[in-house]
């Protein structure tokens, strides 16, 4: 069977399979047609459109001259670009908070579809695509690395970028970042990330993208990209599920 026919067929499959057996939406469990949320639930996302911060990927409420928002202008972050593909509110909080507490894995291809455009924009096949790294102790109550999970799945569907999740570790296990300012968090974060003596070599001048699902205050992968910085990568993106929206971020 000819590539063309296989695709064809796994199609017209997939359609026969949703009329037999139809998907049901992860969040309100009715059914629907098509791998995804229902159309209800659909409606509750606000997606990241432009005009946005060409910096930090920041929504703008009308586009300016430089496409900068106010504390990209003010002080350059540490990533060259940062995209988020859409708001946290109450019905991203929901999914996400399945995928990373709820063993909700059947959400990793729908979350790697949105950010399919994202992740080819910023992503090219030499980039080192790191997930943002779990303490051990953390890992071992989670079972896996949501961060993880969806990066290596972005590199296996787009057939770019490198994989490497090795490059960067969580020595320092910390309390929970949950409910803490952005100061607060960045003191929590102090020495929280390491970059192993064997992988040094690896990221030498290389352009990394940083996977991560939630971006609060920016305070956890800043601090990620400046101990790549200090191991001596090149220039270093982000790339997320959902960022909180608050004044000055």
């Amino acid at each position: 069977m000819h590539a063309k026919e296989a695709t064809r067929f796994r199609k017209h499959y997939n359609a026969l399979l949703d009329l037999l057996l139809p998907q049901q939406c992860p969040l309100c469990r009715r059914f629907c047609f098509y791998h995804g949320l229902c159309a209800d639930c659909w409606q509750g996302l606000v997606f990241i459109t432009p005009p946005s911060c060409q910096c930090c990927g920041r929504p703008l409420a009308y586009a300016i001259g430089d496409n900068l928002c106010g504390s990209c202008f003010a002080e350059a972050p540490p990533l060259a670009e940062m995209r988020s593909c859409f708001l946290y509110n109450d019905r991203s909080r929901q999914l996400i908070l399945k995928f990373k507490h709820g063993d909700a894995l059947h959400l990793n291809p729908l979350f790697a579809r949105l950010l399919k455009p994202h992740f080819t924009a910023l992503a090219e096949s030499d980039h080192l695509i790191v997930p943002i790294p779990l303490h051990a102790k953390r890992y071992l109550h989670r079972r896996f690395n949501q961060s993880a999970e969806l990066a290596r799945l972005l590199c296996q569907q787009n057939e770019t970028g490198i994989f490497a999740p090795e490059t960067l570790k969580r020595p320092k296990a910390g309390p929970t970042q949950a409910g803490l300012s952005r100061s607060q968090r960045q003191r929590n974060l102090a020495g929280a990330f390491a970059v192993p003596q064997n992988q040094r070599h690896r990221i030498a001048n290389r352009p990394v993208l940083l996977i991560d699902d939630v971006m609060t205050t920016g305070a956890t992968l800043y601090e990620a990209a400046r101990t790549l910085h200090r191991a001596g990568s090149g220039p270093i993106r982000g790339l997320v599920l959902a960022r909180v929206l608050r004044h000055g971020l």
